[in-house]
């Protein structure tokens, strides 16, 4: 419950702050044929997910994520996403220690549709795969002998899924009231998950998957807030 509500404050605070930079940019920016720029040719993006530094105030879990993206004559974008991550969900055993650590990455494209000038919204698909170890650490009780400790590690295993990505994104002219050169974006993006492939046991099924989640949810949604840096190369 905690958790659900710091996410919402995060995301009713990021909400805030684009209004205001939406207010701000509709003052600054004028949208006759004078102003109007040349769509860039090529331009490259790198882009950052700080909702999940934020987790890092919320939970033990570690997550951190980037991106580059080429965007070709202002419409389509070649997508390349790279994260790390050790997930410690609470709830993943009761009796039991659980972690769940490695990288990821998602390659794909984004078609861009302008809803006002310097508005986006972006639609776009992504192959995801993930490398990562898993470790249960548990404690069988005795009431006769000492407690035994063990250990259940799993090494190098595998997954794969797809998703589906719709974005929205705006371009900032000003921050804090000073105008700055036309090179950040803010957005978000909400991400649809279906788990293609991933390494099953007989036992004790895998729990949580780096850069996907919960094995046990089919579509897995995800929301991330990100910041872009814009640099045009023709």
């Amino acid at each position: 419950m905690l958790k659900s509500k710091l996410i919402l404050l995060i995301l009713l605070s990021f909400s805030l702050i684009l209004t205001k930079v939406s207010a701000q940019d509709s003052t600054a920016v004028n949208t006759t044929e004078k102003d109007r720029k040349v769509a860039q040719t090529l331009s490259l993006g790198i882009a950052f997910d700080y909702l999940k530094l934020h987790t890092l105030l919320i939970d033990e879990s570690q997550k951190w994520e980037g991106a580059l993206n080429l965007k070709f004559f202002d419409k389509v974008s070649a997508i390349g996403e790279y994260g790390i991550a050790e997930l410690r969900p609470e709830e993943a055993y009761n009796n039991a220690d659980y972690i769940s650590s490695g990288n990821y990455y998602r390659v794909g494209v984004d078609y861009h549709l302008t809803v006002i000038p310097n508005n986006f919204l972006l639609l776009g698909l992504r192959y995801a795969q993930a490398s990562f170890d898993e470790t249960i650490s548990y404690e069988i009780e005795n009431p006769v002998f000492p407690n035994e400790t063990n250990e259940l590690s799993r090494p190098n295993l595998k997954a794969t899924w797809f998703e589906f990505v719709l974005s929205s994104e705006k371009n900032v002219r000003r921050l804090f009231g000073t105008e700055i050169p036309d090179i950040l974006s803010a957005g978000f993006k909400f991400r649809l998950k279906y788990l293609q492939e991933y390494d099953k046991f007989d036992v004790v099924e895998i729990k949580n998957i780096p850069g996907y989640g919960r094995t046990n949810i089919a579509l897995n949604p995800e929301f991330n807030l990100y910041i872009k840096f814009r640099i045009p190369l023709f």
